[in-house]
């Protein structure tokens, strides 16, 4: 029995399958306009901060709503401050920091104490619609964070926390853009 398919055929439908696989969207690719949108003209959170934080966590792979993203955005600063507290806690354990940069780290570690104290209320807000309560909320935890890395440059002492601090900074600040829209 002889094929009904020829070599033209076969490779008319590879060819069309291939160009059908290489114009579907992937589950991601929906994140590039929201963080164009929220970080394109942003002076705090930029295109790649937002993409790179949600690529990072998995209940974005198959879309999500601003708000989705916004209590996304507010876990993950849940989780960072902390871990940046428990970082804290053990440069202040390890005892080998000056006096500056000890006083820095225990004030910093009262700043991460309070936006922890804040953050059930922040997730709780965005879950619920009060779109105002949070964004007063994660504004006072983004002004925390830089707080805490401005007592650094205040005393002149480098700042082992510097990255903690600025993602803190921009997962507040993302989360807020997020919610605004």
């Amino acid at each position: 029995m002889a094929s009904s398919f020829n070599g033209s055929s076969v490779l008319f439908v590879i060819s069309a399958l291939l160009l059908f696989g290489a114009t579907q969207v992937t589950p991601m690719d929906y994140l590039l306009p929201i963080c164009k949108t929220v970080g394109g003209g942003s002076t705090f959170v930029g295109i790649q901060f937002c993409m790179d934080t949600f690529h990072s966590d998995s209940r974005t792979a198959h879309g999500a709503t601003y708000q989705e993203l916004a209590a996304i955005a507010v876990d993950l600063l849940t989780a960072n401050a902390t871990s940046t507290k428990a970082e804290i806690g053990g440069l202040l354990g390890g005892k080998t920091a000056d006096a500056a940069t000890v006083q820095c780290l225990r004030s910093c570690q009262t700043l991460y104490g309070g936006i922890l104290q804040r953050q059930p209320g922040s997730a709780a807000a965005v879950k619920d619609g009060k779109f105002s309560e949070a964004i007063s909320s994660l504004e006072k935890s983004a002004a925390t964070a830089k707080e805490c890395e401005d007592g650094f440059s205040k005393s002149h002492v480098p700042s082992p926390v510097m990255v903690e601090n600025g993602n803190a900074f921009q997962l507040a600040k993302l989360a807020v853009a997020l919610l605004r829209y």
